[in-house]
């Protein structure tokens, strides 16, 4: 589908986006630079649960009618081999850095980040999924057998726990250990990518767009007060109670984008390459930083955009020419 393509597509830009907000966040907090950070940061969150919702409206379709040796071994080919491979680039890289900066990461410590207990950065979310790409064979048995009714209150019912989950962590400052607790947050998520992508009903964009714009306006109020008190971080979680209805909206307001991004080829192939540019993007988002090219003295309302869109044309680049290697191509 063609909005889901273009879902990809923007949804990949808004974490290059938000990781290059991010960087101003490191201004003090009475510095207008450390507001654009928190607002460009608030307004970008959800994309990590609208990659969530893709993957729902794509693979919980009961008329797929694979086997599940089928469904694993497309999941070990697309996601599964590029995972390990980057997975242990990162590792590396992480062990080097240590070593130049006279500070050796112990093994031990080493294979931790590597073997699916504490991944670097940005690849906890393929950590995260891949239990809900385990079990969807099995999901895909409760939507074949579910009224929408009763999916609806299986992803309520879910959001509150996992929105209980949330809080509770941040109270306790706990924050999630390992990669064996952090999927059953996303149930819901998933599962409502699938009502949303098979939703008949049209839903008012000035509706949408109020729910989108009021709650990343509360993500950002909120992050500034918790900052103020020093009491973590909640706000900016996939799962606070501003950042799902920003995430819903999103998804809906996505739907109605039915025409490709440039055509129908080009979108199409962006889409498949966007797995690389999340893979990759870090590495060139870091050298950006080390070469001195983005500091806090720039004004981030131009520097932000501008970098996002440089790293994203970079790394689809790299990405593109890695894809066009036969064998080099199954990494990404």
């Amino acid at each position: 589908m063609v909005w889901l393509d273009n879902s990809r597509i923007i949804a990949t830009f808004a974490v290059v986006f938000l990781h290059v907000a991010g960087f101003f966040l490191n201004a003090g907090m009475d510095s207008q630079y450390w507001w654009f950070g928190n607002i460009f940061s608030s307004f970008s969150k959800w994309c990590i649960p609208v990659f969530v919702m893709i993957s729902g409206a794509l693979l919980l379709s009961p008329d797929k009618t694979e086997s599940m040796e089928t469904f694993y071994r497309k999941r070990v080919s697309k996601i599964f081999i590029p995972i390990l491979f980057w997975s242990m680039l990162y590792s590396l890289g992480a062990q080097w850095q240590g070593i130049l900066n006279s500070k050796e990461i112990p093994i031990l410590e080493f294979l931790n980040h590597y073997f699916f207990l504490q991944p670097t950065g940005h690849m906890w979310f393929f950590y995260m999924i891949i239990p809900l790409y385990l079990l969807t064979p099995f999901f895909r048995k409760i939507v074949a057998n579910s009224t929408r009714r009763e999916i609806f209150k299986l992803v309520v019912l879910s959001f509150m726990i996992a929105i209980f989950a949330s809080v509770y962590d941040t109270v306790r400052a706990r924050g999630y250990a390992n990669i064996t607790n952090w999927f059953y947050s996303y149930i819901p998520y998933y599962f409502l990518g699938y009502l949303i992508r098979t939703d008949k009903r049209c839903i008012s964009k000035t509706i949408l767009w109020s729910v989108f714009l009021f709650s990343s306006c509360l993500t950002t109020i909120g992050y500034y007060i918790l900052s103020s008190l020093d009491a973590g971080t909640y706000f900016y979680g996939y799962l606070s109670v501003t950042v799902i209805p920003a995430s819903v909206s999103i998804m809906y307001l996505l739907k109605f984008w039915t025409k490709p991004i440039i055509n129908d080829h080009v979108t199409r192939t962006l889409s498949l390459l966007t797995l690389g540019i999340y893979l990759i993007h870090p590495f060139f988002w870091s050298m950006t930083i080390k070469s001195g090219y983005i500091t806090l003295d720039l004004n981030p309302a131009v520097s932000v955009p501008v970098t996002s869109i440089i790293i994203f044309s970079v790394s689809l680049i790299v990405v593109w020419c890695i894809y066009k290697v036969p064998y080099l191509k199954r990494i990404i």
